[in-house]
């Protein structure tokens, strides 16, 4: 029996017309498509119309065998001789599951591509008017996870380095974490009256942006008692102020 492929495809920050074309065209040519819940379904449905469909509930979060669970199933799949599709939001190598799945498949011997999506941080900011990189402002861009303890010893964020090494910064999964977030980088030397803004629900006609400082964030939050809708990304920087003038999608 012929081993069938796997596509790694990026789906994009939430605006179901920011696919790429070849992710289309990938999944066109699959048999069985597993997406997210996050992802339009309207994206799943590009798959051929015999394809089998499968939506992926859950999160690591609430099912730390997901995972395993996943990778499983897909290569199950592949080994039938079937093109199985794995559709993740945003960019499957950043912050994804995508590097994770395309190891299993490799140990199994099994051929894979992966099709680059947009990643929520480029494409939030820039539906929000801020461009991450700016002549004059910007030079050096970072991304990091705010969806770790935080409190722990040791974190995979080096808070010295990145609070005064680095222009703009853009955390993923950091609203829980805000606090800590904000404490970590102004205890490292980043500067309290950074501009600071959280975009939420990017690309969608949900999206909704708040505008602050590092210092000022959370007691806006609090005392506005404002409600920030998930998913969200930080952006901190000085190119936060071109906003203003920049701020093109409402």
């Amino acid at each position: 029996m012929t081993t069938g492929f796997v596509y790694i495809i990026g789906a994009g920050p939430g605006d179901p017309e920011l696919i790429t074309v070849k992710g289309i065209n990938c999944l066109k040519k699959c048999d069985v498509v597993f997406y997210d819940a996050s992802v339009e379904s309207s994206l799943a449905k590009q798959a051929g119309s015999d394809a089998e469909l499968i939506k992926v509930s859950e999160t690591i979060t609430n099912n730390p065998l997901l995972l395993d669970e996943l990778n499983e199933q897909i290569i199950k799949f592949a080994k039938e001789g079937k093109t199985v599709g794995v559709l993740q939001e945003g960019d499957p190598f950043i912050f994804g599951l995508g590097a994770e799945i395309a190891r299993a498949v490799v140990s199994e011997n099994i051929n894979f591509a992966v099709v680059p999506g947009i990643t929520s941080a480029i494409a939030a900011a820039a539906y929000a008017g801020i461009p991450l990189t700016f002549r004059g402002y910007s030079s050096t861009l970072a991304f990091a996870t705010g969806h770790t303890d935080l409190n722990k010893k040791y974190t995979d964020v080096d808070w010295e380095k990145v609070a005064a090494g680095v222009s703009t910064l853009v955390f993923f999964m950091g609203l829980d974490n805000l606090d800590m977030i904000v404490k970590k980088l102004i205890e490292n030397g980043r500067d309290p009256r950074t501009p600071l803004a959280i975009v939420s629900c990017g690309t969608t006609a949900e999206q909704e942006t708040l505008s602050s400082t590092l210092g000022e964030i959370a007691e806006l939050i609090e005392k506005e008692n404002i409600k920030v809708k998930v998913p969200a990304i930080i952006v901190i920087g000085d190119v936060v102020g071109l906003r203003d003038e920049l701020n093109w999608f409402k």
